[in-house]
């Protein structure tokens, strides 16, 4: 079984023509600035809507773990709760949800092969998000393999923080590669993130040397934490021979997650970065041979 965050069917992002997104849960970072805080716990997690919420009490009745308080504010024991969904059942103006859900290979296949003649009509394909797609790499692997079987065309939004291992096993059935690169100082990186800077920067070397072409190098621009990286970030996607690198301007669109998961979001005073301010960088990649995109 695999744990799914969400499918996004006819997403026109993350990869080549229309495409259905996998986001898989589990991820081995805790950046800040996450827009899927959710999908960090394989579990599947209780979300709370404050702004929907009468405090009714319905919830609290309904819970058989006793997870849920009001002191008097929603309050849930998440070491106690066990997503039975008890309480969104109950719930009358849906201020909770259930983020996450078990599914087996056939499950997913069947939801994505909907769209089998949207795919075929535009070249798209099945983009592997998340969360990191590999943290549940056995699983994974097989519906990798299952999917290009099929013939789809498949894109892995990847960290790359993972043991080489992984990256080499799936590496034949990955038609793209959208590679992550997040900081290039291993110390930072690992402070900010939680990466492992030796997992990231062996990933990016291994496919540098066995299939550049495959590859898109994606750079979050985050206020105040790797602005100063742009240039360094174009300089090294030419050194490994890589042919474009896309830049994410910084967007708090994941705020309201973190809010209904009851944690502090560390960038909501930080505004939404302008695509404008990212601009200058096309001419710059040019001088590196390097197409810079803005956005993903």
């Amino acid at each position: 079984m695999i744990s799914v965050s969400n499918i996004e069917r006819f997403a026109t992002h993350d990869g080549p023509g229309i495409r259905t997104t996998i986001f898989l849960k589990g991820c081995s970072l805790h950046c800040p600035w996450c827009a899927n805080p959710e999908t960090w716990n394989l579990k599947p997690v209780l979300m709370h809507k404050e702004n929907k919420c009468i405090r009714c009490h319905s919830c609290l009745k309904a819970c058989t773990k006793q997870a849920i308080s009001f002191q008097p504010e929603f309050t849930l024991n998440r070491n106690v709760c066990d997503g039975c969904a008890l309480c969104v059942d109950a719930c009358l103006l849906e201020a909770l949800e259930i983020s996450g859900k078990w599914m087996d290979i056939e499950e997913i296949v069947e939801e994505v092969q909907k769209d089998d003649q949207y795919y075929q009509k535009s070249k798209g394909g099945i983009t592997l998000s998340g969360g990191e797609p590999l943290f549940q790499f056995d699983e994974v692997f097989l519906l990798i393999c299952t999917l290009h079987e099929r013939g789809y065309h498949l894109a892995l939004e990847t960290t790359g923080n993972y043991p080489l291992e992984h990256l080499k096993k799936v590496e034949p059935y990955i038609d793209l590669f959208l590679m992550d690169c997040k900081h290039l100082e291993p110390e930072k990186l690992q402070k900010i993130t939680g990466a492992n800077p030796k997992f990231v920067q062996d990933s990016f070397t291994y496919l540098s040397q066995h299939c550049p072409e495959k590859v898109i190098v994606r750079m979050p621009v985050i206020w105040n934490f790797n602005e100063d990286q742009i240039e360094k970030t174009i300089d090294q996607a030419s050194r490994l021979g890589f042919s474009e690198v896309d830049l994410l301007p910084f967007h708090s669109l994941g705020k309201n997650k973190w809010e209904n998961l009851n944690k502090v979001y560390p960038y909501a005073s930080y505004p939404m970065m302008k695509k404008e301010t990212l601009n200058a960088f096309f001419a710059y990649g040019k001088t590196k041979n390097i197409y810079v995109k803005i956005g993903g």
